[in-house]
């Protein structure tokens, strides 16, 4: 049997909207209709100058987006002053960053996904939502030391900024299908996904029948193939 694995091809076009994720202003196209992001946050905030460094450090990591200095991507010390022992915990955690992160409301727009454990490492890994929508390839996590009693210790990101995005697709979910049938075969029934992926661009992820491609990209907007996603054999 051959073990499939999945990478994406290429996106072939980028569509960047105006409105809508978390200010709620779906279907304007004007920028002064999008409001000021909140100033507050539903937690007390933390900062990363408020991080130590773990044992045996003389500093802490930090890395921020190469594009926005304001957005952490990635942080290495002693997070907190208690320990981690749940998924709740830990989106706390993440929510009391949400100003470092980027995020407005990490409670709205990040959903547990799963644990990953490698050695006395635990990872909690949320994924990042835009009404309700998901974000490819975007999410946060938390890792904790469980031989030190759950610390949490490191913080990652790959967090998109969405503010002002417009999740109101323009193409249905059964015209996503149809376009997708243009190139390629699917299966009888096929249920697309609205998702927002790289641009960003809200676009349907549609399952096809092929020898090379397991799934194709349709923009939400107009209806064109904009990313596939190839199957590469081992």
């Amino acid at each position: 049997m051959r073990k499939r694995i999945i990478a994406v091809a290429a996106i072939t076009a980028v569509t960047v909207m105006n409105c809508g994720c978390s200010a709620k202003k779906n279907g304007s196209s004007k920028n002064k209709d999008i409001p000021e992001k909140p100033a507050e946050w539903v937690v007390e905030q933390r900062k990363v100058e408020d991080i130590t460094p773990l044992e045996g450090e003389a500093q802490i990591y930090v890395k921020r987006d190469a594009e926005n200095e304001d957005m952490l991507r990635l942080v290495q010390g002693v997070l907190a002053d208690r320990v981690i022992n749940n998924e709740y915990e830990a989106l706390d955690l993440i929510a009391e960053y949400s100003q470092e992160l980027g995020i407005v409301d990490a409670y709205s727009e990040l959903k547990y996904k799963d644990i990953i454990t490698y050695g006395d490492k635990m990872n909690y890994r949320f994924e990042q939502y835009c009404d309700d929508i998901k974000v490819k390839d975007s999410f946060v996590e938390i890792t904790v030391d469980t031989y030190e009693g759950n610390k949490p210790e490191i913080l990652n990101s790959t967090y998109t900024d969405l503010w002002g995005f417009d999740t109101k697709p323009v193409v249905s979910s059964s015209a996503a299908v149809k376009c997708a049938k243009d190139k390629y075969k699917t299966e009888k029934n096929t249920v697309p996904e609205l998702m927002v992926i790289s641009g960003p661009q809200l676009a349907w992820r549609v399952p096809v029948k092929n020898d090379k491609i397991a799934e194709v990209y349709i923009s939400a907007v107009n209806g064109d193939i904009i990313a596939e996603t190839e199957i590469v054999t081992q």
